[in-house]
Formats: C-alpha cells, sequence, structure tokens
C-alpha cells in the first residue's frame, strides 16, 4: 500500500480543514472537551511529530494543548507542518522504528500504513463540529477498521478514545470504525 492512502486520507483532512467557516472553530467537537480547532491542533501536531520520528528524534512534538498548534491561522498551520513532513519522508525515514505509546514499535512506514484511520476518524470530527459533510474515501474506510480494531483498545486503556459503540449488524464501514474509537455516528 505504501503512502498512497496516507496522503489520500491528509487530503480529505485538508478538504474540511479548509472548509471551516471562520466563526467554527470554537464549535464543540464529538472528541471530548474539544473544539474544532482542538482537533486541527491535534492532527497538526501529529504531522509535526511524524516529521520528528522521520528526522530521527525519538520524541516527537505533539502538542500537549492541541489548540496552541493549530495557532491563529489552522489551514496555514497544517499547510506547513504537512510540507516539513512530507519533506522528509524518504526510504531512510520510513524505515526507522517508532516507538508506539502502550509498548512495541513500528517502521515509521509501517506506522503511517496504519495511520489513515484516526486522520479518517478526525476528519469526520471536524466535519461535525464545523456542520460540514463528511465526504470520507469508503476504500480507505474500509481499509482502516482493521487497524483501528489493532490500535483502539490500547488507545482506551490510556483513555485516549471512549469504548467502542454497539453498532447493528448491518451497519456501514464508516458507522463501524467510529464505534471503534467511541463514536456514534448519527448518519449510520
Amino acid at each position: 500500500m505504501g503512502l498512497d492512502g496516507f496522503v489520500r486520507a491528509l487530503d480529505g483532512f485538508e478538504a474540511v480543514l479548509t472548509g471551516v467557516a471562520p466563526g467554527r472553530w470554537d464549535a464543540p467537537s464529538p472528541c471530548r472537551d474539544w473544539c474544532a480547532a482542538d482537533v486541527a491542533g491535534h492532527v497538526i501536531g501529529e504531522l509535526r511529530a511524524v516529521e520528528a520520528y522521520a528526522a530521527g528524534r525519538l520524541e516527537g512534538d505533539a502538542e500537549a494543548d492541541p489548540r496552541s498548534a493549530a495557532g491563529d491561522d489552522p489551514v496555514a498551520a497544517w499547510r506547513a507542518a504537512r510540507a516539513g513532513m512530507m519533506a522528509v519522508l524518504g526510504p531512510a525515514a520510513l524505515s526507522r522504528p517508532v516507538p508506539l505509546p502502550w509498548g512495541g514499535q513500528l517502521t515509521l512506514g509501517e506506522f503511517l500504513e496504519r495511520y489513515p484511520a484516526e486522520i479518517l476518524v478526525h476528519t469526520w470530527d471536524l466535519a461535525q463540529a464545523t456542520g460540514q459533510a463528511a465526504r470520507l474515501d469508503p476504500g480507505l474506510v474500509r481499509d482502516a477498521l482493521e487497524p483501528a480494531r489493532e490500535f483502539a483498545p490500547m488507545l482506551g486503556m490510556s483513555g485516549l478514545v471512549d469504548p467502542e459503540c454497539a453498532v447493528a449488524a448491518d451497519a456501514d464501514d464508516l458507522t463501524r470504525l467510529l464505534a471503534i474509537f467511541g463514536r456514534r455516528n448519527p448518519g449510520g
């Protein structure tokens, strides 16, 4: 798969991010205690952390306060973080080991192949917070289900996501993905 899914997930997030109306950054999001700017800042901080890992720094610089990563212009902060990260994602960087918060490690490339799951969920979060339609790539959503099932329980144990929600047997893939991360899809 390579980075194709990761880049497509970034493109989807950027589409929603650039669609946020100026007065909507403080709107509450489905992420507990976070507003739209916090969601944007979290993802921006994660891109900066990926850049740090790619550059060989053992600790990324994801912000403790996600809103500060978004700054006064979340779109500009996103574009700068994305460009900086993409500039260092060469073969050597993608083969670097990345420690996982719950133990173990993956290469950066393996991590980024699984990372669209989180980006997709935060794309949906940002769309929900800002009154936009979340048009998520169905193939990416389907491909994100397995990594989500792998990582969400560990994120849940650390308190980073809410417990998984029950879904109907005939639920669509987006509803299933969101449920894994403790979110309910009102449209599914």
